[in-house]
């Protein structure tokens, strides 16, 4: 079964759900908007209008900005999408063993409020010097 639902890559920021929908509008119904921060998904009820609207649409501009329009990458058939996610935990901790607790922590200022620790593609990883360990 073919897909229907759109991914919207470079969404502005200032975007709201009527600009996406005035955006797709003459490709189809659209069963749901989903925005997110710089990122969103349309729904259409046809997988033949949202192949039109990826077509028609990838790279003209919304809201003053150049956005991606493109089908979304779904998981085969049957496959949890987050089962990736679990087995390379459970590979870790079988290599490495659980994490040791320590005294030391560390503390992120003057992070974007665009962006939260949460995000999977930011990772901030904590070195601590000698001069650290020494107080």
């Amino acid at each position: 079964m073919a897909s229907t639902r759109v991914y919207i890559g470079r969404l502005p920021y200032k975007a709201r759900e009527r600009d996406v929908e005035d955006f797709f509008r003459g490709f189809g119904r659209i069963r749901e908007v989903l925005l997110k921060s710089g990122f969103g998904f349309v729904e259409f009820d046809d997988p033949r209008d949202a192949d039109d609207a990826v077509y028609s649409l990838n790279g003209r501009e919304l809201c003053g900005e150049r956005v991606i329009v493109e089908m979304t990458k779904r998981p085969p058939k049957g496959r949890d999408p987050f089962l990736h996610v679990v087995l390379a935990i459970v590979s870790f901790k079988s290599r490495y063993g659980p994490p040791a607790q320590t005294p030391w922590r560390c503390i992120v200022h003057n992070l974007s409020s665009r962006i939260s620790w949460q995000v999977g593609s930011f990772n901030v990883f904590c070195r601590f010097s000698t001069w650290l360990k020494s107080r």
